[in-house]
């Protein structure tokens, strides 16, 4: 049987350490939030305006 043991000097034959290492390693950049700080006052800011129209519609 061949000897198994690969001295760490000696790169991996069939580069699966390696690839292992890189895919680990990868950074995936950070996904954006979809609404931030800005859209939501905006959002929030426009349905406290309907609000307030419609209480001085109703009154």
């Amino acid at each position: 049987m061949a000897d198994q043991n690969i001295p760490e000097n000696e790169l991996d034959p069939g580069a699966n350490t390696q690839m292992f290492k890189a895919f680990v390693s990868e950074t995936q950049p950070a996904a954006e939030p979809k609404f931030n700080g800005r859209v939501l006052a905006v959002v929030g800011a426009a349905v406290l305006l309907v609000i307030v129209v419609v209480l001085i519609a109703v009154l």
